[in-house]
């Protein structure tokens, strides 16, 4: 169970860092949609990620 959540805590943060490097560390110009989408994902992981480690979310909260 420790596995899932060490997962998004970590490749959360590195996918935000690559999709950032592959749009060439800039907001202007055309940028790849590959990295945007890389960038969006980690920062909704991370995000996720946080707020269970917070403890305002539980695995399995809302589900029957």
């Amino acid at each position: 169970m420790a596995g899932f959540f060490v997962l998004g805590i970590v490749l959360g943060p590195a996918a935000m860092v690559c999709g950032w490097l592959a749009m060439g560390r800039t907001w202007s110009g055309s940028r790849p949609t590959a990295a945007v989408i890389a960038l969006v994902l980690g920062a909704i992981d991370t995000l996720l990620a946080v707020i269970w480690l917070s403890g305002a979310a539980t695995p399995g909260v809302g589900l029957f």
